[in-house]
């Protein structure tokens, strides 16, 4: 019979399932947070009132009722259009997307209102077009000051990759439950699975400090 060892490589194997699920959703939730807050501050009572709809609502929704929704909801969605379903990886990485995506916007919001206005102001008196201001100036200083908080919002979204387990992605927590039922030693595999998130976060904090050093630099 094998033991709980016998399957580290298997179990280890679905790191690259999480990281690989949340460094995609992070990219897709930064991307959509930094359009938005660009959007939010130069749009209409209106919209800017839809972005902070959007904002509240996925901050306020569990991760995992997000996660089932989107993935029993695509599947409705594809059988009345008579399309292939969405794999339960894609269904997480928009699941993510779009939630993790809530709280990249309120971080760039934020960032946006820590740029200098007088930057943006004589760009605009050089006679700077808007898409020109936002390329050169505003998005690189607000990358420049998110970049901590990113950083944790990196960290703790590949955390949640742990609830795409339950439509049936293989990251780190499915294999150490298949491994579980396998073994019948629950607490083992799950307590090496913790050893190898805490190894993962340890890295990825490693990293960010790194980046932040350089950029004080």
């Amino acid at each position: 019979m094998n033991t709980t060892a016998d399957y580290l490589p298997y179990l280890s194997q679905g790191v690259i399932a999480s990281v690989a699920l949340g460094g995609a959703s992070f990219v897709a939730a930064s991307m959509l947070g930094l359009v938005l807050a660009i959007v939010r501050d130069h749009s209409s009572t209106f919209v800017k009132l839809l972005i902070s709809l959007y904002i509240s609502l996925f901050r306020a929704l569990p991760e995992l009722l997000t996660v089932l929704l989107t993935y029993y909801g695509s599947i409705v969605i594809t059988n009345s259009l008579g399309l292939p379903d969405l794999n339960p990886f894609a269904a997480a990485l928009l699941a993510f997307g779009v939630q993790i995506g809530s709280y990249a916007c309120q971080i760039f919001s934020d960032a946006y209102r820590a740029v200098p206005r007088g930057l943006i102001e004589a760009a605009h008196a050089v006679g700077m077009s808007e898409f020109k201001i936002n390329v050169r100036i505003a998005i690189p200083l607000m990358l420049r000051l998110a970049a901590p908080s990113l950083g944790s919002l990196l960290m703790v979204t590949i955390k949640l990759t742990a609830i795409a387990s339950a439509i049936g992605v293989t990251e780190l927590t499915r294999r150490g439950q298949i491994v579980a039922g396998a073994t019948h030693d629950p607490l083992t595999v799950f307590g090496y699975a913790a050893v190898i998130y805490l190894a993962v976060s340890a890295v990825l904090t490693v990293l960010q400090r790194r980046l932040e050093t350089a950029k004080r630099l």
